[in-house]
């Protein structure tokens, strides 16, 4: 089935082909033939539909992260696809573990768990765009708060928190979402006997997962409900050029930036926009310790979440929303 460019409302935006992309396409309920494009638009899409919503993912090129590749992937959106009204920002970040509070295992966050830049705080911005000043040579000096995504237009956080309220049962939904990726073994949950927190003082030692680390250092950490389901968290994400892999740097930026959950390096492509949703996987605690070992699992959960999303979100209410090409100009107007 082929569509024409006006049929589609919502863009699927992820940085990892082999992993965020193949995830995003699983979820599809229906796959649509190829348009052809403006010669301007230098993006490959893949198209489809997930409950009657028709959807374009694109992905950046292997190899080059980063918001300036994820602006360049978003620039022609709203031009190749006038009538685009929401923006999914998908795939996997680092985690800021929540371990003052650990009265609450439900509230922590573990490898897998989804997070999205969703305030939790009155005034937080839903995502942070921050960078390092470095001075004489490498030398990193301080950390900069460059702007900030404000929290996302409300009839998305309305179908954000029917979502949340539907997932304080039993998680029937979302497991069928993830079921989708059943058939690929390199997106199942690596086990929680994996999922290993180690103390913020301590530094990684020589080997790729984690065998030469003292397991002395491992901070233990209550049991959940459902151990082995991932949890849904809503908080600030911080987005920067560079991979977070300093656990007493993150623990500080965290509690500088609206005690913010999560870091990832494409979201700050998309900080002029209300109607984007920035969903993230966890793959990693944003510490010297990360390994590739969840990557897929927590790209997969990301995605499911999405999927979750545009079956909880009514096809009026998309179709209600501002075009992001009108927006975009108002912004640029205001500017």
């Amino acid at each position: 089935m082929m569509l024409t460019r006006e049929a589609y409302t919502v863009g699927w935006l992820c940085a990892l082909p082999l992993s965020e992309l193949v995830a995003a396409k699983k979820m599809l309920d229906e796959e649509h033939d190829s348009l052809n494009l403006p010669t301007e638009d230098e993006n490959t899409y893949a198209y489809g539909s997930i409950n009657r919503h028709n959807v374009v993912i694109a992905c950046m090129p292997p190899g080059q992260p980063g918001k300036v590749s994820a602006a360049r992937l978003v620039q022609p959106l709203s031009q190749s696809f006038p009538n685009m009204k929401i923006h999914l920002f998908v795939g996997i970040g680092g985690g800021v573990p929540r371990t003052l509070d650990p009265k609450d295992p439900e509230k922590e966050i573990y490898l897998g768990d989804v997070v999205v830049g969703w305030p939790d705080e009155t005034g937080a911005p839903g995502v942070v765009q921050w960078d390092l000043i470095e001075r004489q040579g490498k030398e990193v000096d301080r950390q900069r708060l460059l702007s900030t995504l404000d929290k996302p237009d409300r009839r998305l956080l309305v179908a954000l928190g029917y979502l949340m309220a539907n997932h304080a049962g039993r998680w029937r939904h979302f497991s069928k979402h993830l079921e989708k990726l059943s058939d690929l073994e390199d997106f199942a949950n690596p086990g929680i006997e994996k999922d290993k927190l180690y103390s913020p003082t301590y530094h990684h030692i020589d080997g790729v997962m984690c065998e030469n680390c003292d397991p002395e250092q491992v901070i233990g950490r209550g049991s959940r409900k459902n151990p082995g389901q991932p949890n849904f968290h809503q908080g600030t994400i911080l987005s920067g050029d560079s991979v977070m892999r300093h656990a007493l740097e993150r623990d500080e930026l965290s509690r500088k930036y609206f005690n913010a959950i999560c870091f990832e390096m494409e979201a700050a492509g998309v900080l002029d926009q209300k109607h984007c949703l920035v969903i993230r996987g966890i793959s990693d605690y944003s510490d010297g310790h990360k390994n590739g070992s969840w990557q897929y699992y927590a790209a997969a959960t990301a995605a499911a979440f999405a999927r979750e999303f545009l079956y909880t979100i009514q096809g009026n209410t998309v179709q209600e929303l501002p075009q992001i090409a009108e927006t975009a100009l108002v912004g640029a107007s205001r500017s």
